[in-house]
């Protein structure tokens, strides 16, 4: 009998309960995707939760006949009884075509909403970059339509922002400046240790930037945000991660990213690897018009070490780039210890190393129409290697709501190694930079007013070594150092303050930034006679900016903004010996002042119904820039250097220059499942000492796309167009390497695309796309390497 009583308690007591424990749904986007922190709460703000990272929310604390808002940033709202929820069980969002209120947090280095800001941002999500399937950090930026990247290179990409590239855009990792003494003005490509399988997120900021990032940001800001580790709410371990394989035809490139990440409540760590194989980069196939029989790789060198000579080899194929081939490796630890609810303590490593990327370019070059200029030509394995330790406080005072202090170490060698055809000696250039930076960031709100200060102290110290080698004997000698080689130091250091003011219709803000710069070096006289033997600069800059925002309705809105930005002649500038294209040779100049850019711009975001347009207009006024002339080396214009005669040049502040521009993007949201998109970007430049464009002016670019999605598939046929660029519009540097254009300048392309995406389930999915469909030849404005051919990219994303 008390067998049965008990059995009749539990199965009462299981159907009593069992509505309480079905209170747990799952919230998705379209794709069946979980979305994480969206909120759920009453209308009157009494109770609220949000979804955890799978979805999941656990609704027991409403009642039955309670309507919830189930809100989240990037996804429409909507309102719903909760016994509605509970039935349904899944909860389907659609992402909103423009996200109103978006979060960013490259403008004043704290989270704020982009309707607060007055600064065009592009924001790319982590989702978007999944969906653009990625090969390295610069593809990232292009397929995006609206940043302009030059490859001299596979191995390689400079993003081009507004006219402006190379050091006078400021990079960021994890919001630590990459920009160091050696970046130059001539197109880099560090973004590519930058590995995009572990980002979070990145933020483009267009236009000056430095009352927030100091020198170096003129063109604008780039800011990537890797992951951090993520903990368990609950007091138990969970672990998680995804392994994402990847392989393009074009360049025959594989790519492995494994993720893994491990959390109990108060202490998480994250750890991701990644491995990068390219094959030589296959061209386009089909040369059309002023593409007709250029971009062809002939022939190759290859040394005959039975004959001990080099000699010039048929390519069978002429659209393969034949020595465009590298490798990478990249390394992220990251451990995230909360202290307790106010203060965390993140701590991150990051490694990236290359093998030999061949400068592709330059191994096209030839001394006559018949003999090729080098043999060898190569940047030796690029290293990157940073330590950093993040805290975040977040007890409030009467000095600051909050402050984040950043403190990082660098450790960066690069090289470059060339040897002429039929020369016995191999040259090795070598620049070893250790850099240290400390950053405090205080944010503090008051009456709807909110300040934004902080100091930043950044220092580099620069070792320069140079040597050749005889391919035969092994036997070395010393040869001039790109750099000095009695080794540099660069100190900066910043205060800046910020100030916010919203409401409903109308906001503003403005900054200001002080820098002091100081840059000391050693220049030995064992190879050129110079005047000095020490160089030493001690420069001051003030930056400021002003923005107003006028919200003329609930979706949209009216921005001005003016902003100043400044670039600190660095090392690069200062100390460089260096050809930077065959035939000129820079040399070093000790009187070089800051160069500043005023900058004037309107920006607008309408959002109607199923349509959002956005939209920048801007003028940038560059004064005192520092720009490259003509001139004279111990009475002379033409020196001996590396075996050949080349005219002495040097960097001066001569220059004045502007660029006016604008840029649109209008997304059209036919219905929940189908979408327009299109984006342009152009700009126009013009240096008044020459009366010729900017050297980083590109020419007008964009992107079409049309994208279906259903369920678990999504389709996108997209276009990429680009201008015409004619030579009576290079600038004088472009017009020294006119071997990288075909006879007419840089001529207009349009390629045709289409991307699938497939979500087999929660856990797995494939992408795959067809890039440049009609195998067209073509190759970016400043370019030195063709762009891929036809190229069949596939993908598969596996998570646990």
């Amino acid at each position: 009998m008390e067998k049965h009583i008990i059995k009749l308690l539990i199965t009462l007591f299981y159907f009593i309960s069992n509505p309480i424990l079905s209170q747990k749904v799952y919230v998705v986007d379209n794709n069946k995707e979980p979305i994480y922190n969206v909120s759920f709460y009453k209308k009157d703000l009494s109770k609220g939760i949000f979804s955890n990272f799978n979805g999941e929310v656990d609704l027991s604390i409403f009642e039955n006949r309670d309507s919830i808002v189930i809100q989240h940033p990037t996804f429409d709202s909507t309102i719903k009884i909760k016994s509605e929820i509970v039935k349904q069980k899944n909860i389907i969002l659609f992402e909103k075509i423009i996200s109103i209120n978006e979060i960013v947090f490259s403008v004043n280095k704290w989270s704020e909403n982009l309707t607060d800001v007055s600064n065009k941002i592009l924001n790319i999500s982590e989702n978007k970059i999944k969906e653009l399937s990625p090969q390295t950090s610069a593809d990232l930026l292009e397929k995006t339509g609206e940043i302009f990247v030059q490859k001299s290179q596979l191995g390689g990409g400079s993003p081009m922002i507004r006219g402006f590239s190379a050091n006078r855009i400021l990079l960021s990792l994890d919001g630590i400046r990459m920009n160091n003494a050696i970046f130059r003005s001539g197109n880099i490509h560090n973004i590519i240790s930058i590995d995009p399988n572990i980002l979070e997120g990145v933020e483009i900021l267009y236009g000056p930037a430095s009352v927030m990032y100091g020198s170096d940001a003129i063109g604008g800001a780039i800011n990537f945000k890797i992951k951090d580790p993520k903990f368990n709410i609950y007091n138990k371990i969970k672990i998680n991660g995804s392994q994402n394989i990847q392989y393009n035809s074009s360049s025959k490139s594989k790519h492995y990213n494994l993720f893994l990440n491990i959390g109990l409540k108060n202490i998480a760590s994250m750890t991701s690897f990644s491995f990068s194989n390219f094959d030589d980069l296959r061209s386009g196939s089909k040369r059309k018009n002023k593409y007709k029989n250029f971009g062809k790789r002939t022939e190759y060198v290859k040394r005959n070490y039975v004959k001990n000579i080099d000699e010039t080899i048929n390519n069978t194929d002429h659209n393969i780039q034949k020595f465009s081939n590298y490798s990478q490796n990249n390394f992220i630890q990251k451990i995230n210890y909360k202290i307790n609810d106010d203060i965390n303590l993140i701590y991150g490593l990051y490694y990236s190393k290359s093998s030999n990327i061949p400068r592709y370019d330059r191994l096209t070059l030839y001394d006559d129409l018949l003999t090729p200029k080098y043999a060898e030509w190569y940047y030796g394995p690029n290293l990157f290697l940073m330590n950093k330790i993040e805290l975040k406080y977040f007890i409030k005072n009467k000095f600051f709501d909050a402050f984040k202090l950043n403190i990082s170490k660098q450790n960066i060698e690069e090289s470059r190694i060339s040897r002429k055809f039929n020369d016995l000696y191999i040259k090795n250039r070598i620049e070893k930079v250790d850099v240290n930076s400390l950053n405090l960031d205080f944010d503090k709100k008051k009456n709807g007013k909110e300040f934004f200060y902080g100091y930043e102290l950044y220092s580099n110290k620069i070792n320069s070594n140079a040597f050749e080698q005889n391919i035969n004997t092994n036997e070395e000698k010393k040869i001039s150092t790109r750099y000095p080689d009695g080794g540099t130091n660069f100190l900066i250091n910043s205060i800046y303050l910020s100030y916010k003011k919203t409401n409903k219709k109308l906001n503003y803000n403005f900054g200001i930034r002080g820098t002091k710069t100081n840059l000391k070096s050693k220049i030995s006289s064992d190879f050129f006679n110079f005047p000095f033997s020490e160089v030493e600069i001690n420069t001051s800059s003030i930056s400021g900016s002003f923005g107003l925002i006028y919200n003329y309705s609930k979706n949209s809105s009216l921005k001005f903004l003016y902003s100043n930005g400044f670039r600190s002649p660095n090392l690069d500038d200062v100390g460089k010996i260096f050809d930077s294209e065959p035939g000129n040779i820079i040399v070093p100049n000790v009187e070089l002042n800051p160069e500043y850019a005023n900058n004037f711009e309107i920006n607008f975001i309408s959002r109607k119904q199923n349509i959002e347009f956005n939209g920048s207009i801007y003028y940038t006024n560059l004064n005192n820039a520092i720009i490259r002339s003509n001139g004279t080396f111990d009475g002379v214009d033409s020196i001996m250097y590396d075996g050949s005669l080349s005219k002495v040049q040097t960097l001066k502040n001569s220059g004045k220059a502007y660029v006016f521009g604008f840029s649109y993007m209008i997304n059209y949201k036919i219905n929940n499942n189908l979408n327009l998109k299109s984006s342009v970007s152009f700009n126009q430049s013009k240096d008044l000492s020459t009366k010729l464009p900017l050297r980083h002016s590109s020419p007008i670019f964009g992107q079409t796309s049309v994208n279906f999605t259903k369920r678990n598939i999504k389709v996108s046929y997209y276009i990429n167009y680009n201008g015409k660029k004619d030579i009576s519009n290079f600038s004088p540097i472009e017009l020294n390497k006119l071997y990288l254009y075909t006879k007419d300048g840089s001529p207009t392309w349009l390629t045709n695309n289409i991307s699938f995406i497939y979500n087999i389930n929660y856990l797995a999915k494939i992408n795959f796309s067809c890039e440049n469909i009609f195998d067209v030849h073509y190759r970016s404005y400043s370019s030195g390497i063709s762009a891929p051919g036809r190229n069949f990219n596939i993908g598969l994303n596996m998570s646990f």
